[in-house]
């Protein structure tokens, strides 16, 4: 046989074909790995009938923002952000969708928006009436991670007090004796969980010191505090800080921000900060006028240099910045979304507000909102723009 000439998939070898699919924690993935063919499908099991989003039991957070304190047993739950294209044979024609799924159990998911943990309310008329994983391509963009309790009334529902929730490795149903969780609570406070261990602990750094992202980046655990200096936590749950801030020497820069954000894109190191600038500008005719305004500035990580430096392009990526996590979507999988751009939500003035969600530019720094609410935000073509 020509050593250039390719072989069918299902030649590979049973181990192979068991090793691979052993590497896979997605329900999605398991049951597309299994649809291949005969030798794919008998290499691992069928998936259960519970599958859910619940990872695995953890104790219950040690913190003083936590409150009141779950009485119940608290977990690691999950969900996916994914970019979904329809096939061409589709009635409305091919169409790219952004979404986040929250898998119930096996053949259930349910749709979440992408800037908050709400439920979706409503799906647009053009988005498909049923999600055939076999027959869309899908791509997942990155996983979401909470700490919620049995409410035994509700079901299951997040932990008052904690922000930022991230496991690393990241590896649902494989491999859970290498992994620790890690969380950020209200006061900024950031704390780890060995698996197997009885009780959370908080690394070891200064009383004022406040945490406001966590993620990571280059195989290892970071976290960006309020003064935009970055952390990279070791295998000793130590905090080895960068070499400089995002401001670079000028130590004694304290903006009036409202939080800082990392970003992984294209396998950089991004911190998103932001805050509010007083004034409109008025000639623009997407600004709000006589009101603050929203403001970003991105800094990325020059590995070479060792030095922040400031960006004032992301290509043709565009940036998420959500509640429970951030992310980058590629190029390839923009779809309707604008490159170059931040998208973010406002928080509602009450419970019975929809989430204002927006779009900044870098090339010319406006502000638009999009034309529907956030509720819709996660399967709507965001070229849609007022």
């Amino acid at each position: 046989m020509d050593p250039t000439e390719r072989r069918p998939s299902s030649d590979l070898p049973p181990d192979i074909l068991s090793m691979i699919g052993g590497r896979l924690d997605n329900p999605m993935d398991i049951l597309r790995f299994r649809s291949v063919c005969s030798p794919f499908r008998s290499s691992i099991p069928p998936l259960r009938r519970n599958t859910s989003r619940v990872a695995f039991q953890v104790p219950c957070p040690t913190s003083e923002a936590v409150f009141p304190r779950p009485s119940a047993a608290v977990f690691l739950c999950w969900s996916t952000v994914y970019a979904l294209e329809t096939p061409e044979g589709a009635a409305s024609g091919p169409a790219r969708w952004l979404l986040k799924l929250e898998e119930l159990e096996l053949g259930r998911v349910r749709i979440l928006s992408l800037f908050s943990q709400g439920r979706m309310a409503f799906l647009p008329r053009e988005f498909p009436k049923v999600l055939d994983f076999l027959q869309f391509r899908m791509v997942e963009i990155c996983r979401e991670y909470t700490l919620d309790y049995d409410s035994r009334t509700r079901g299951l529902v997040h932990v008052e007090g904690i922000r930022k929730v991230l496991m690393h490795p990241d590896c649902v149903g494989s491999d859970l004796d290498r992994c620790s969780v890690y969380f950020i609570d209200e006061y900024g406070q950031l704390a780890y969980w060995r698996y197997g261990d009885e009780n959370w602990s908080h690394l070891d750094h200064p009383e004022d010191f406040v945490f406001d992202d966590i993620a990571v980046y280059n195989g290892k655990v970071c976290a960006v505090d309020y003064f935009g200096l970055v952390w990279e936590i070791n295998e000793s749950f130590g905090l080895q800080p960068f070499p400089t801030s995002i401001y670079g020497s000028n130590s004694n820069h304290h903006p009036d921000d409202d939080g800082k954000y990392l970003v992984v894109s294209s396998g950089d190191l991004y911190v998103v900060d932001t805050y509010y600038r007083d004034g409109a500008n008025e000639s623009h005719p997407f600004y709000t006028v006589n009101t603050s305004m929203d403001y970003f500035r991105v800094f990325r990580w020059d590995r070479q240099r060792r030095r922040w430096e400031e960006v004032r392009s992301l290509g043709n990526s565009a940036f998420f910045l959500c509640k429970r996590r951030s992310f980058a979507l590629p190029p390839c999988e923009l779809g309707g979304c604008h490159g170059n751009c931040i998208y973010y939500a406002e928080e509602a003035d009450s419970i019975f507000s929809m989430i204002d969600v927006k779009v900044f530019s870098l090339a010319d720094r406006s502000i638009k909102c999009l034309d529907f609410s956030d509720s819709i935000l996660g399967m709507m073509n965001t070229s849609r723009l007022k």
